[in-house]
């Protein structure tokens, strides 16, 4: 059976998965987008409400500040919200409260980070300590609440700098559009209070980086992921569009890895 997709937000991460979807995505259909201009598809423009009524599967890729919204009108529906923007639910914690109330679910891949899978597998027998510097351009950051707020000119630093320190929830809030592969990691492992983050500005930095060390009792987990800025959004990087697809294809699958 046909699953019928729509898209809230057709920024450069929406465009990625909506491209993918018009070209043939086996067992799903775009029906509709959500955005504030119109997307270069040939699907209809929808409310939140509308898009949330008429598909069965709604991807965010939202300004977290956005996505309370969303998640409240696909929740109460009881549909699937699958939701790259996984800061948001440490800025927004009651869209915890809206998914444990409803039949719906939410989704969360794993967006611009890697191995995921071992560090859950950690958690079983229980995590230790968990931490994750991200490195970018220093444009990258462009417009950050925490930048803004303490004054940081990106476009004096010259070299490597860290520009924040503290826990998943604080940087969340710090960097609501930088920092969802470290609220995806809380998530996957020992909350975002326990979770450290790194954020550092470096000029030399050909891409967005992001090296995570994750110790349990009887492993240790060292992951470092080099990503490509999204040419579209610098704040952003392609494998978080991908892992989106990647995310509906598991979906779909008799046999599935996880």
């Amino acid at each position: 059976m046909t699953k019928k997709i729509g898209i809230a937000g057709c920024g450069a991460l929406g465009r990625i998965v909506a491209k993918s979807l018009t070209q043939g995505l086996d067992g799903y259909r775009l029906i509709g987008i959500s955005d504030l201009t119109p997307a270069p598809f040939n699907v209809p423009m929808m409310s939140f409400a509308e898009l949330a009524e008429a598909s069965d599967i709604v991807i965010e890729c939202l300004p977290a500040a956005a996505v309370p919204a969303l998640a409240s009108e696909v929740l109460s529906r009881g549909k699937i919200l699958m939701a790259i923007s996984s800061a948001a639910l440490m800025i927004y914690p009651e869209i915890f409260d809206m998914a444990q109330a409803s039949k719906g679910r939410i989704l969360i891949p794993s967006g611009a980070i890697a191995g995921l899978d071992g560090i859950m597998a950690l958690g079983v027998h229980g995590i230790e300590t968990a931490l994750i510097a991200s490195t970018k351009p220093p444009k990258g950051f462009t417009g950050a609440p925490w930048v803004v707020q303490h004054k940081i000119e990106l476009n004096l630093i010259t070299e490597k700098t860290l520009i924040f320190a503290g826990s998943a929830r604080e940087a969340a809030l710090a960097f609501p559009a930088n920092v969802n592969v470290a609220a995806t990691l809380s998530l996957a492992g020992i909350g975002p209070d326990k979770t450290k983050v790194e954020v550092w500005a470096d000029p030399a930095a050909p891409g967005n980086s992001h090296e995570m060390t994750v110790k349990g009792k009887h492993s240790t987990l060292h992951l470092r992921v080099d990503n490509t800025p999204d040419p579209a959004n610098p704040k952003s990087s392609l494998l978080a569009g991908y892992s989106l697809i990647s995310c509906l294809k598991k979906l779909n699958q008799s046999v599935t890895v996880f």
